[in-house]
């Protein structure tokens, strides 16, 4: 199983690992602002959906509130590439 070290207030996914006690160890020395929890649980609890719209054709959809800018169709940084 892995396991996911990330941000607790954007919920961006830092670094994942193949066991517990190295992405505990990992969220340990980068400090309190991160968490540790398994893949599963953290696609399905952690990382929200969220409804934006695209820039270009103006269609709501849904996104994972951790995307970057630039990787989303909401945003102008996506487009002008």
């Amino acid at each position: 199983m892995k396991y996911v070290v990330y941000h607790v207030a954007s919920s961006m996914e830092k670094k994942s690992y193949k066991s517990a006690s190295l992405a505990l160890a990992y969220a340990e020395k980068l400090g309190s602002a991160y968490a540790v929890a398994s893949a599963p649980y953290y696609a399905a609890s952690v990382v929200k959906m969220v409804e934006k719209v695209n820039l270009m054709s103006g269609l709501k959809y849904m996104e994972a509130s951790n995307v970057p800018g630039y990787m989303s169709p909401a945003s102008e940084a996506y487009w002008s590439m």
